[in-house]
């Protein structure tokens, strides 16, 4: 019959030890850094071309580009030109299309506000 590993409580002194080393706490010695190393020797780490300072964000000094993505454009555009065409003519020559979706739009606000 096997004999059962008998795991061992981690003593309060050896706590920021195996935090370190485990990757929960910045490893602050060689032996911390061997073991994380050692732990995490296959983990496929994606962000090898990056550049991360801790430093910069925690003194709030990190700045990064923001990116703007364009999301409906198209779709945005249509609406705000019918919008144009309402605010322009009144009820005058609107499509058929834009009058529908005015009414939907509008039976849809008062059912929502009951």
């Amino acid at each position: 019959m096997a004999k059962s590993k008998k795991i061992e409580l981690i003593e309060i002194a050896q706590l920021d030890s195996w935090l370190g080393s485990t990757g929960f706490l910045f490893p602050s010695n060689e032996l911390e850094l061997d073991r994380f190393n050692k732990l995490f020797e296959d983990y496929n780490y994606k962000l090898d071309d990056k550049l991360i300072d801790p430093i910069a964000i925690i003194n709030n000094t990190f700045h990064r580009e923001p990116k703007v993505i364009t999301m409906f454009g198209n779709d945005v555009e249509e609406e705000i030109e019918g919008l144009r065409m309402v605010a322009r003519k009144g009820n005058n020559d609107l499509p058929q299309d834009i009058i529908d979706k005015m009414r939907k739009k509008h039976n849809k606000d008062s059912s929502d506000s009951e």
